[in-house]
C-alpha cells in the first residue's frame, strides 16, 4: 500500500514539474512573438519536450555517480565491460529532446520569417518611400 502511495505521489510530482516546464516553454515561445493558434498547434510537441526535460533531469541525477562502462557476466563464462544502459537511455532521450526542440524552434523561426517577409519592401520605390517616412 505504501508503494502505491509513493508511485502516485511520484506521478503527481512528475506532472507538476512537467506542467511548470510546459508553462515555461509556452512563455518563451510567446515572447518570441508566436501567436496563440500556433502555440496550440505545437502543444503536443511542447508537452512531450517538457516531459523529456523532466526525465532528462531525473536521469542526469541517477547517472551522476555511475560509470560510463560497467562490467558484465552473462553466466556462460563470458565476462567483460559494456556501456552502461543508463547512459544509452539518456543519450536516446537527449536526441529525442533535441529533435523536439528543433521542431519547435523551426516553427518559431518560420513564423518570424513570415512576419519579416510582410515587412520587407517589394520594390526599390517602396524601400525609398519607407525610409523617407521614417
Amino acid at each position: 500500500m505504501v508503494e502505491g502511495w509513493e508511485k502516485q505521489n511520484g506521478k503527481k510530482e512528475l506532472d507538476t514539474r512537467k506542467r511548470k516546464e510546459v508553462n515555461r516553454l509556452k512563455k518563451l515561445i510567446k515572447a518570441l512573438g508566436v501567436d496563440e493558434d500556433r502555440i496550440k498547434l505545437l502543444l503536443p510537441t511542447i508537452e512531450n519536450v517538457a516531459w523529456m526535460c523532466v526525465k532528462l533531469e531525473e536521469a542526469s541525477d541517477a547517472i551522476a555517480t555511475s560509470d560510463v562502462a560497467i562490467p558484465y557476466d552473462n553466466g556462460g563464462g563470458q565476462k567483460g565491460i559494456r556501456q552502461n544502459p543508463h547512459f544509452q537511455g539518456y543519450e536516446s532521450l537527449w536526441k529525442s529532446y533535441i529533435l523536439g526542440m528543433t521542431q519547435i524552434m523551426g516553427t518559431v523561426g518560420a513564423q518570424k520569417d513570415a512576419k519579416s517577409e510582410k515587412l520587407r519592401p517589394t520594390s526599390v520605390i517602396q524601400l525609398v518611400r519607407s525610409r523617407k517616412e521614417a
